[in-house]
């Protein structure tokens, strides 16, 4: 039997007045885009926004269904939106956050949120810098995606 060990690197900022001026503005439209959530059943708005390669943010937050299954997260519907209308763009960074957490911690991708971000790096073969941000808290900076998911399952796994 061999023990390994995972770490998860990551820069944490105190302060969005830290992070540079495009890192702050990403943030800033995922806050915008959280209020306009519909989030009627947790009560618990998400916003996410991305910066592409040529400079354009795009912003999506989860949209809730009384058929739980059916709702989609905010990471999902911006990224979806963005392969969807902008397949040869890259996508260089992604903030999200949750303002009505009560964590001491940012909110962080969920497990399917997390393998599908590590699945767009993977296909645009451009690393997607992550940012998650605490209201009135830290934001913690991920220099990829795959820094939030390890071990991600990938389609070699699927014998091809």
């Amino acid at each position: 039997m061999k023990t390994r060990t995972i770490t998860l690197s990551y820069e944490e900022f105190e302060h969005i007045n830290e992070l540079d001026s495009s890192d702050a503005l990403l943030v800033e439209k995922a806050i915008e885009t959280a209020a306009k959530s519909y989030s009627p059943y947790s009560r618990f708005p998400v916003g996410a926004a991305v910066l592409l390669d040529d400079g354009r943010i795009f912003s999506g937050n989860n949209q809730e269904n009384l058929s739980y299954p059916a709702g989609t997260c905010a990471e999902r519907t911006v990224l979806n939106f963005v392969k969807a209308n902008f397949p040869e763009s890259s996508i260089v960074a992604l903030a999200v956050t949750a303002p009505n957490s009560t964590s001491s911690h940012p909110v962080t991708p969920c497990g399917i949120c997390r393998q599908v971000i590590t699945e767009v790096e993977s296909l645009q073969a451009v690393p997607i810098r992550v940012l998650l941000h605490k209201m009135n808290g830290p934001t913690y900076l991920f220099e990829n995606a795959r820094g939030l998911l390890p071990l991600a399952f990938e389609e070699a796994g699927l014998g091809k």
